[in-house]
């Protein structure tokens, strides 16, 4: 059973989360919030909800809503970090959730870049990975790393559901040998040491009206893995607006949140802020290349916005020192100088 913004109501019902006479009186209201999954928010009686349900009916759909629902029951008590379940139907692969009521992303948030922004999302998430540090949870959210950190590796053969801009992608990836260097160093690096979100963007961080609370959506993608994944998605997240349109946010308009964002997180976790940086600039490179692949599903060809990641995420990953300080927008050495001062 697939939801629509017409049948939501009568699951809500079934399930006493809703009532008829709401819809009667005016004070039920549904709007569909559809990405990668079926999300609708709903109003009923003053009450909100977010129900989620998995797009596609296949293995890796449902997957994903099951290991976000695992990932809920884990964080009951005392979240604060993400939203409230309410409930999970596992037949229906469907979640009803907390909706984050005044809550914006802050990927919409005007002033996205300021400082005290990227310091909260680095307090948050920094937080979080260190009370996950102890491995209680690593058998319940096995992980494995990221595929793409191979992709110099794979053969084209191999990727039978790829398009052709993601097979010319491969084949320039295996045309710069730096690529592969950067990678395998990389894969060498990996180091699995917390439970992380596996997909860690500013669309996915909400910020309460008041900006004193970070909420995180969105935890399909949990599991044991490097806590540099997550650190490396978010400066990825905030260079992206630069690199697919320079014109419009320049790069130093984007590193104040960038800095604040490293600084806070590096003393959330008790690191040393210039190697937390240096290692995070890194897999960056990487998670931008992944970006660059992901645009270019069902295209034809290699896009403007693919060239853009792809040789951004070049430059970081053969020249990261080169890189971190020209995207961090200070000399490495002052970073610890900088996070004990603020």
């Amino acid at each position: 059973m697939f939801l629509t913004e017409a049948s939501v109501l009568h699951y809500l019902v079934d399930r006493q989360f809703a009532n008829f006479d709401a819809a009667v009186n005016g004070a039920f209201a549904v709007r569909s919030l559809t990405r990668r999954n079926r999300n609708f928010h709903v109003t009923c009686d003053g009450r909100e909800y977010l129900v989620k349900q998995a797009k596609q009916w296949d293995y890796n759909g449902r997957s994903s809503v099951e290991r976000e629902a695992a990932f809920y029951r884990q964080m009951e008590a005392g979240n604060v970090l993400a939203p409230q379940c309410y409930a999970y139907d596992p037949p229906n692969s469907v979640l009803i959730l907390e909706f984050l009521a005044g809550h914006q992303e802050l990927y919409d948030v005007q002033d996205r870049f300021a400082p005290e922004l990227g310091r909260l999302c680095g307090d948050v998430i920094g937080t979080f990975h260190r009370a996950m540090e102890p491995g209680s949870l690593a058998s319940a959210f096995p992980g494995s790393m990221p595929w793409y950190l191979s992709l110099h590796e794979v053969a084209e053969d191999n990727l039978t559901a790829a398009s052709a801009g993601q097979r010319e992608l491969l084949r320039v990836v295996k045309k710069h040998p730096g690529f592969g260097h950067a990678l395998d160093r990389l894969r060498a690096e990996w180091h699995e040491d917390t439970l992380i979100h596996g997909d860690l963007k500013l669309e996915n961080c909400l910020v309460s009206p008041a900006r004193d609370c970070l909420r995180v959506v969105d935890w399909e993608f949990a599991s044991w893995g490097d806590s540099y994944w997550d650190v490396s998605a978010m400066l990825q997240s905030y260079w992206n607006f630069w690199v697919r349109r320079p014109l419009e946010y320049p790069i130093e308009a984007i590193q104040p949140a960038v800095r604040a964002f490293l600084q806070a997180y590096a003393e959330r976790r008790g690191w040393d802020a210039v190697e937390c940086a240096a290692r995070a600039v890194r897999f960056a490179g990487a998670r931008m290349l992944q970006s660059a692949f992901e645009t270019l599903d069902k295209m034809e060809r290699m896009t403007g916005q693919a060239v853009r990641l792809m040789q951004g995420g070049l430059h970081i990953v053969t020249s990261p020192d080169w890189a971190a300080e020209q995207l961090i927008g200070t000399p490495m050495r002052s970073l610890n100088a900088q996070c004990m001062a603020s």
